[in-house]
């Protein structure tokens, strides 16, 4: 089965989105792998080099080729789904090379191990996020590096050696920057792992430039594949398709460009900064990280607590809210009213305008699986009603208030392009592995049914998981409903 198509229509081949654009790829095999329980941690893949179920035995049948077995320096990107390849180069004493993640505080690792280690619990945490900083040894683009084999993650590819990544670029400029250090010779050869169902007979040609990077072999657990490469190596970095800012967030390129200045070669970057793809997912990336700081401040304050279920509330929980202080210093006149500062007024409530419903949710689906499925379809309620016990949820959003100030008009969501963007979601569990006995837990992923549900407030007595997503300083999540 190839290009991520359901199993079988046997004379159907595989139908070209409507849309042709790479992004349209990636969601396709973004998709079918998670539907179809082909997906590993880290989950969810949407937006990752995907790691696949059989990447092992992938990279097991990279070993036992002969451009494998011959090469002695090897590069590998730093992906989840292709360290099984960076623990067999170090299990078979090849120098290993490293990309540092985007390329944001250097440019290649070689990986060296403590003398005399061999065992495999200490290759697999070398090869690891974390381990490749501890057991890498920076490289600048200065040093000397002569590769035999390169290895890069791929969302999609097809027989003719076209390859699409995640569409951040690093793996292309990766590329570029080793080409600089003539670190690619002519006979320098590219692989790829990958599913199955990653591998399309064909891609569109006009989606490809002359950064994208091509691939020679492709290796699936099941077969290897030589391509027919349709496409020229870049020969280095394409200054003109880089703005100023992704300069300032790779260093590296910068001290390349100041080279090529002194060299007296052109290069001019592009005026207008167009990732805003780039921009919107670092906001998030930000977002989400200072959530994770202030969940883990509050971590005292929700342990041991139960769940709060529909009709009861959580006596632990408000025992442990601690009250307002009030200004003592306040006097108190004779009539019994405070003489002080006007209180404040209370802002006025928010008014729902629209709320969808989402069921079919699996029991063992999480609070924040299905809150980062919303975020990835750029879906943003500004409250939740977590319902995932028995099976369903409630998104409300809000109407819009007046604007703040010049620049604060953000567009307004509505029930079409909410439902229209949440089309075909499926957000599960491990895969349907089994759990403890013979019974198979209902963990696979699910295929959610979303439709409109007549706008209403929520109860602010006993009510399950609410959860506000749009407060500039939101509490700690209550404890998840399992």
């Amino acid at each position: 089965m190839q290009n991520g198509e359901e199993p079988p229509a046997s004379t159907e081949t595989a139908k070209v989105p409507e849309e042709v654009t790479k992004q349209s790829f990636r969601l396709k095999i973004w998709r079918h792998l998670e539907t179809n329980g082909l997906a590993m941690f880290p989950r969810p893949v949407y937006n990752r080099i995907p790691n696949f179920k059989g990447a092992a035995e992938a990279a097991a049948k990279l070993a036992e080729l002969d451009v494998f077995k011959n090469a002695t320096t090897v590069k590998v990107n730093p992906d989840k789904p292709q360290e099984p390849v960076r623990v067999i180069c170090l299990e078979k004493h090849k120098t290993l090379y490293v990309p540092v993640p985007r390329l944001q505080s250097g440019f290649l690792n070689r990986m060296v191990l403590p003398e005399g280690e061999t065992r495999p619990g200490a290759i697999r945490k070398a090869v690891s996020r974390n381990g490749m900083e501890t057991f890498g040894q920076p490289l600048s683009i200065e040093d000397s590096v002569s590769l035999d084999l390169v290895v890069m993650g791929s969302v999609a590819v097809s027989k003719e050696g076209y390859r699409i990544g995640k569409g951040k670029g690093y793996g292309d400029l990766e590329f570029g920057l080793m080409m600089h250090m003539k670190a690619i010779k002519p006979n320098t050869l590219v692989a790829t792992t990958v599913h199955d169902c990653q591998v399309f007979d064909t891609l569109p040609a006009e989606l490809f430039g002359p950064h994208d990077v091509p691939i020679d072999l492709i290796i699936t657990p099941t077969q290897v594949i030589e391509t027919q490469r349709m496409s020229q190596r870049p020969v280095g970095i394409l200054w003109h398709l880089l703005s100023n800012r992704r300069l300032e967030l790779m260093p590296v390129l910068g001290q390349l460009r100041e080279i090529e200045m002194l060299a007296g070669r052109a290069c001019v970057l592009k005026e207008e900064d167009t990732d805003v793809e780039d921009r919107a997912a670092q906001r998030t990336a930000q977002r989400t990280r200072r959530q994770r700081r202030r969940t883990r401040s509050h971590k005292s304050q929700s342990e041991g607590e139960g769940n709060t279920t529909e009709g009861e509330e959580s006596k632990s929980t408000k025992a442990r809210r601690t009250p307002r202080r009030r200004n003592s210093n306040k006097s108190v006149s004779k009539d019994g009213k405070e003489d002080g500062k006007p209180r404040r007024p209370r802002r006025p409530k928010p008014v729902i305008d629209f709320t969808v419903k989402i069921s079919n949710i699996s029991p063992s689906t999480r609070v924040r699986d299905l809150k980062q499925a919303l975020s990835e379809r750029g879906v943003k309620p500004q409250v939740m009603v977590w319902k995932g016990f028995r099976g369903f949820c409630y998104l409300h959003f809000f109407k819009p208030g007046p604007p703040k100030g010049e620049g604060d008009i953000v567009p307004t969501p509505n029930m079409e392009g909410v439902i229209a963007a949440l089309a075909e979601m499926s957000v599960g569990g491990s895969g349907g592995t089994e759990g403890a006995g013979d019974e198979p837990r209902d963990d696979k992923p699910r295929l959610l049914l979303v439709e409109p549900a007549p706008p209403r407030q929520p109860r602010e007595e006993a009510q399950p998981q609410t959860i506000d997503t749009s407060a500039p300083e939101p509490e700690p999540v209550a404890p998840e409903v399992h």
